[in-house]
């Protein structure tokens, strides 16, 4: 069984770093050992997954098209935030000679089929959802922050150390965020999403990085 491999992370500075694109390759590696197929190609995309203009995602499909292989992502929402973007492409693959698409994260749904397209349409319509209200809060919290006179810049994820004054400064780190993460904790949102909008918003660390969720859950446990 032969598998064309697309990866896709949303900013320049993830695809040269590697951020998350490893772990993404980790669970397609994974699957293609279980169901004993072969990653013949693989496919990196630097772009947001709400545009539909992908030259690697077409360059994915043209490849596998022309081996009547399955394109397997390491989770839906890598192939796209956007419903009727993600079924479109499903009923595409099964029109096209495609063998259909492989989710890591949802092995076990077939994508050619009418109850799979169904649990596709539902997973997608979530992500697209969260990516929708991630941009709204980060919107948000931004406006409230900006009226109470707050500063946002950059995190120095090394200054969590043993020593009173790295604490001192971290501390002071913490709380130039306060504003933004309060709303955004009260959400109910994920550590992960939590630093996907911080990085929206431009807070990173010192190194241009986005925050792990280790180190967002360490800003919230300081900040009580």
């Amino acid at each position: 069984m032969e598998w064309i491999a697309y990866h896709r992370v949303s900013t320049d500075r993830q695809g040269q770093s590697g951020l998350g694109l490893e772990a993404q390759r980790a669970k397609v590696n994974q699957l293609a050992a279980e169901r004993r197929a072969v990653v013949v190609a693989e496919f990196v995309e630097v772009e947001s997954g709400r545009k539909a203009d992908r030259p690697q995602l077409a360059a994915a499909l043209k490849e596998a098209r022309k081996r009547s292989a399955a394109v397997v992502v390491a989770k839906l929402d890598r192939l796209a935030r956007d419903a009727e973007f993600v079924l479109r492409l499903s009923r595409e693959a099964e029109a096209n000679g495609l063998a259909g698409f492989v989710f890591a994260d949802l092995p076990d749904v077939d994508g050619t089929t009418s109850a799979g397209r169904l649990i596709l349409s539902v997973m997608a319509s979530v992500a697209e959802f969260e990516a929708r209200r991630i941009s709204e809060r980060t919107k948000e919290a931004l406006k409230a922050a900006k009226a109470r006179g707050v500063k946002l810049g950059g995190v120095n994820s090394g200054t969590i150390t043993s020593n009173q004054a790295a604490r001192d400064r971290a501390q002071g780190s913490a709380e130039r965020l306060r504003g933004v993460l309060r709303p955004l904790v009260d959400s109910g949102l994920s550590l992960r999403a939590i630093a996907e909008a911080l990085e929206g918003a431009g807070v990173v660390t010192k190194q241009g990085n986005r925050l792990s969720p280790t180190q967002v859950k360490r800003l919230v446990k300081r900040l009580g």
